[in-house]
Parts: structure tokens; C-alpha cells; sequence
């Protein structure tokens, strides 16, 4: 039987997995554009942080993300969240979502008319849609695309539900959908579209590689993702968190390159004293 703390536990491995390749998959994409874009976007003392800010300040950049993107609606200060499928969004999620967006408008001292809510979400919210009439009512403008009636509208797109085409890609790669993913990974293999079957990769490597097998085309992308990942990879990094940057590598491969004096800075007299301590030990250990 699979318990709340069972659940919880998955939802958190996967929004650790998932959420550097979505921010990086973001900061590619809007990176097209000439625009700026933070991510982990501290706001008041809220223990989360805003996912991706995005912030368009040049009318013609703005213009080209609003035809080019499923945003058409973006204006300056764009807030991104995302919502993956074992962490489902519920109606106190957005409260709390509504609530950083407010905050945010306070501390910069911005009108709400400078700036939009988005949900991005890999299931579809059913409760949250359809069943809480007195916190929020929805009203679908596109396939995939719901808008809240607030005064400080939130758009919710279903990522399952939308259209296999290029403005869409960045988003499909989030799918929760087996079947709507692999249509999507059929589409760019059939199209060569190399950087994002990098990304479709680092989500889901054994589909990838079927859906390449299948079009015969699995031996040459095994020799071309290795560049691919170091040509993108970095790009990233000057984006990425320290916690980003670190994250899959070993102990020892953190230390590589760094001089003895280097691995000590922002030790604490505590912890240079157990160091000292675990070599004493050490070299009585090998004395012995």
C-alpha cells in the first residue's frame, strides 16, 4: 500500500531530477530570444522560490516571444511554474503560486498589468479545474490553454494536451503522456532536431533510444549526444545554481583540480578539527 509519505518522497525525487532540465531546457529556449531569466527567484521569506522568472523588457523581443511561443500573452515580468506528474497541482499550490506572484509585484512596487502567472503542469489538474468554484473558475482560450478570471489572470497549460508542433516542443518534452511523448519524440527524430533530442535523452534515455532504433538513426546519435550534452551543457552553466552545477557528481570528482588550501576555505573550526582528527587516525591506522 503506497502511503502519503511514499508519494511525497516521489514527488520530490522527481522534481529534483526533473527540475534542472526544465529550467535549463527554459533558459535555452528564451535564450533565443535575447531576454532575461532567473530561476529560483527568491520572494519575502516564502520557503519556495518562484520557478523561472522571465523578464522582457525590449518591444520587439516581447513581440517575437508572443508569435514564436505557446506565450502569446507575456508581457515584462513573467513568472514560470512547473508541475510534474508526481507532483500534481493542487488548489493550495495555487494559492501559494498567486501568493509569491502578489509578493513579487510588492517588493519590485509593480502594476499586476506587467505581469503573468503561468502553470505549467504535466497532468491535467481535474480538481483544481473543475471542482473548486469558490477559490478559482478557468476558461479554456486554446487547446491545452486555461486562463483564470482573477484580476491577475493564471494560465494553466496541460502539457498533455497540446499540439505536436515547434513552438510546443520545449513544453511536450514535460509530458506526462507515454504516448503523447513518443509522438513527440517520433516528430523531432523524423526532423533531425538534435537539441532536443538531447533533452527528450536526459528525461527518458531508454524511449529515446527506441524511438531512434526504430529510424535506424540510434548509432549515429550515440556518437553525436556526447557533444551535444558538453556544447549545451556549457552554455548552461553560467545560469545554473551551485547546488545545480554540483548535483550527480561524486565526492571526488567535486575535488578534482582544487589544491589542498582551496578544499579548506569556508570550513569551520569544527570541521577542521574532525579533519585533523580523521588523519591522525589514519596515519595511526596505517602505522599500525
Amino acid at each position: 500500500m503506497t502511503t502519503e509519505a511514499d508519494n511525497n518522497t516521489k514527488s520530490a525525487t522527481e522534481r529534483e531530477q526533473l527540475d534542472p532540465v526544465f529550467k535549463g531546457v527554459l533558459i535555452f529556449w528564451f535564450g533565443q530570444f535575447n531576454v532575461i531569466i532567473q530561476t529560483q527567484v527568491e520572494v519575502s521569506y516564502l520557503p519556495r522560490t518562484i520557478d523561472v522568472l522571465v523578464i522582457i523588457e525590449c518591444t520587439d523581443h516581447l513581440l517575437k516571444v508572443r508569435l514564436e511561443t505557446p506565450f502569446g500573452y507575456f508581457r515584462v515580468y513573467n513568472q514560470i511554474e512547473f508541475k510534474g506528474k508526481s507532483d500534481p497541482l493542487t488548489i493550495h499550490d495555487y494559492h501559494l503560486i498567486r501568493g509569491r506572484a502578489h509578493l513579487y509585484l510588492g517588493e519590485k512596487e509593480l502594476s499586476a498589468s506587467e505581469m503573468t502567472v503561468t502553470i505549467i503542469s504535466a497532468r491535467k489538474p481535474i480538481n483544481v479545474l473543475y471542482h473548486c468554484p469558490d477559490d478559482v473558475r478557468w476558461k479554456e482560450v486554446a487547446v491545452g490553454h486555461y486562463v483564470s478570471t482573477d484580476i491577475l489572470p493564471v494560465h494553466l497549460i496541460v502539457l498533455h494536451e497540446l499540439p505536436i508542433e515547434p513552438k510546443n516542443y520545449p513544453l511536450l518534452l514535460f509530458t506526462s503522456s507515454k504516448k503523447k511523448f513518443r509522438q513527440f519524440l517520433e516528430q523531432i527524430v523524423k526532423e533531425d532536431n538534435s537539441a532536443y533530442i538531447y533533452y527528450a535523452y536526459r528525461i527518458d534515455p531508454e524511449l529515446t533510444k527506441e524511438v531512434l532504433e526504430v529510424a535506424g538513426k540510434l548509432s549515429s546519435y550515440q556518437k553525436n549526444l556526447e557533444f551535444i550534452a558538453k556544447d549545451i551543457g556549457e552554455k548552461l552553466i553560467p545560469f545554473l545554481t551551485l547546488e545545480e552545477r554540483l548535483r550527480g557528481l561524486s565526492p571526488k570528482e567535486r575535488l578534482i583540480g582544487l589544491t589542498p588550501e582551496e578544499r579548506l576555505i569556508g570550513l569551520t573550526p569544527e570541521e577542521l578539527r574532525r579533519i585533523k582528527q580523521l588523519l591522525e587516525e589514519k596515519d595511526k591506522k596505517n602505522q599500525g
